[in-house]
């Protein structure tokens, strides 16, 4: 779904700025060594860090003092490797799809051989069809063989590392312990196997076994009182309260949450940037003078620069734009769909650095209008002209976005489509 919204956003919503999908920048990656120091005075200690420039911590992971984009590499025994499918995993120093390939072998030799079927598993260093086979341990190392074999037979079976006697019927393993899944008074939470359980009993969220018609668990907090709603470790009546971010608050007209507080969303003199909520009063500012900037109060002389990662704050300067969430110099750098690119780079003039901006329209499909407390549904398809299609962000297909005849929005204050809506229509209503 895509929506048109017709007037200014500014004025509908708490803050709008660029649309909110994945953008990538072209930035140098520069690693500085540094120190830290560890303990008190005269007794200090320094221990080795890294940082890695170019590369958003919200998006990383390290491998030992490294940075990388888990997303596309894996960290295997400390080297950074580029995954050969999405379903990556390590093998010793190396990467396996686990979908299609095996990891076989002892620690210290592991080997990676192509799966022959999804029934086939390890045997050693060979593969075996674990339903018509059994990976036979004798004296002078594991043989694979059929299924009915007495040495199956008196087959043992390996539960996270543990081996337990094969029983029929015994096979899935809970943790370390293997069970049967028609086991009668057994339950499986989080890899913990709990016994003595009766009939009717199920997982909570938080892997803690519970029966919903005696009571309701919230997190690990069990209630006597079954079929309750929780707010966080409580449970709370909805009808009289709501829940913000697992605290509760007597409920009243027009009360959204702004993290966990509750607030009107018609008083001018609060605001919500992201889940902060300001006291506009006692900060001498008025409801229609401010915007946000993230989880910050944006001050009308600066400019808040947004991406899908970040909201960044700076002052105004002339010369400057907003590329993302980056404030660049534009006698330096240009800008298109969200990508920093030097001026001074040759053959790449601002249209020719992706293949799309040739073109002088955007396609959306299942567009709706809205205008104050009206909404319409506009013919399908919905073609936006425009003229430079460098200063939108990069557009991803099946994403939703907000827009006007110019520019394309997103609200960073909620977590949906569905909540802006609600937002927007409870603002405008009377």
């Amino acid at each position: 779904m895509f929506v048109l919204l017709e007037g200014s956003p500014l004025s509908t919503l708490q803050h709008w700025s660029s649309v909110k999908v994945i953008i990538g920048f072209f930035v140098t990656s520069l690693t500085k060594v540094l120190t830290t120091q560890i303990g008190g005075a005269g007794n200090s200690k320094k221990s080795p860090a890294r940082v890695t420039q170019g590369l958003s911590e919200k998006v990383s992971s390290c491998c030992e003092l490294k940075a990388y984009n888990p997303v596309n590499e894996i960290c295997c025994q400390s080297a950074i490797i580029a995954k050969p499918s999405p379903m990556a995993e390590c093998c010793g120093k190396g990467a396996y799809d686990v979908e299609k390939e095996l990891c076989c072998g002892p620690i210290s030799d592991k080997k990676i051989l192509t799966r022959n079927s999804p029934d086939h598993v390890c045997c050693h260093q060979g593969q075996f069809n674990s339903k018509t086979e059994c990976c036979c341990w004798q004296d002078d190392g594991a043989e694979i063989q059929p299924r009915n074999s007495s040495c199956c037979m008196q087959q043992e079976v390996c539960c996270d590392g543990c081996m337990s006697a094969w029983k029929p019927w015994m096979d899935p393993c809970c943790g370390e312990t293997p069970y049967g899944s028609g086991q009668r008074g057994v339950l499986c939470c989080n890899n913990t196997l709990y016994e003595d359980r009766d009939d009717g009993e199920e997982c909570s969220e938080m892997g803690i076994p519970y029966n919903p018609a005696k009571g309701t668990i919230c997190c690990s907090q069990f209630h006597g009182s079954p079929g309750q709603h929780c707010c966080g470790t409580e449970i709370y009546r909805p009808d009289v309260e709501v829940c913000c971010n697992g605290h509760r608050h007597p409920k009243s007209e027009n009360i959204h949450c702004c993290g966990v507080k509750p607030y009107n969303i018609k008083d001018p003199k609060v605001k919500c940037c992201a889940v902060t909520l300001y006291n506009l009063t006692s900060l001498h500012k008025h409801g229609g003078d401010v915007q946000c900037c993230g989880s910050t109060l944006q001050d009308p002389q600066d400019i808040c620069c947004s991406s899908e990662e970040e909201e960044v704050i700076f002052s105004a300067k002339t010369g400057f734009r907003c590329c993302g969430h980056l404030y660049y110099k534009t006698t330096l750098w240009s800008c298109c769909a969200g990508r920093l690119r030097s001026i001074h780079e040759p053959g790449q003039g601002q249209r020719k650095m992706i293949n799309v901006e040739s073109q002088q329209s955007v396609v959306f499909g299942n567009v709706l209008t809205v205008h104050g407390m009206e909404t319409e549904a506009l013919p399908f398809p919905y073609i936006l002209e425009t003229d430079d299609r460098c200063s939108f962000p990069k557009l991803i297909l099946g994403k939703t976005y907000f827009f006007n005849k110019v520019n394309v929005f997103t609200d960073f204050n909620h977590d949906s489509v569905l909540q802006s809506l609600h937002f927007v229509l409870s603002k405008c209503s009377p």
